[in-house]
């Protein structure tokens, strides 16, 4: 049996190999500077703020899409890391072809319950920013 933060390891390590393998092999230092910096933007603004300011930035408005390849992708592949992972512990309703799935999710959520997923979506983003640094 393993322990909540080895899954979180384990999940983490994954999502970073395949955001490095969509990126491509020389974005792994831009990578992992750009998820340094998750956690402290998660403290200063809060969960629901960052997720949509990282939706935003992954956003292609001419295509109405979301950019999902090459080095534009980081902020999708954070998006998607943090939202999957709380969608694996119980704790998010996200549909990866629906993203704002888990804006609506987050908007409807308590106090105490907003909370406990930033909390949650911090350890995350620790073992995130270790497992990034390891590929630089």
């Amino acid at each position: 049996m393993r322990s909540v933060s080895q899954e979180r390891a384990k999940f983490a390590y994954n999502k970073v190999s395949e955001a490095l393998k969509i990126m491509g092999s020389g974005s792994a230092k831009e990578f992992s500077s750009f998820v340094a910096g998750v956690p402290a933007m998660v403290m200063q603004n809060g969960l629901g703020h960052t997720l949509c300011f990282l939706l935003a930035k992954a956003s292609d408005q001419k295509k109405k899409e979301y950019k999902k390849e090459g080095k534009e992708a980081k902020y999708w592949l954070t998006f998607d890391a943090i939202a999957e992972w709380l969608k694996k512990q119980g704790m998010l309703d996200y549909d990866s072809g629906n993203p704002v799935s888990a804006i609506d999710a987050i908007i409807g959520l308590t106090a105490l319950e907003y909370l406990s997923r930033q909390e949650e979506a911090l350890r995350f983003l620790e073992w995130f920013k270790v497992m990034s640094k390891m590929f630089v």
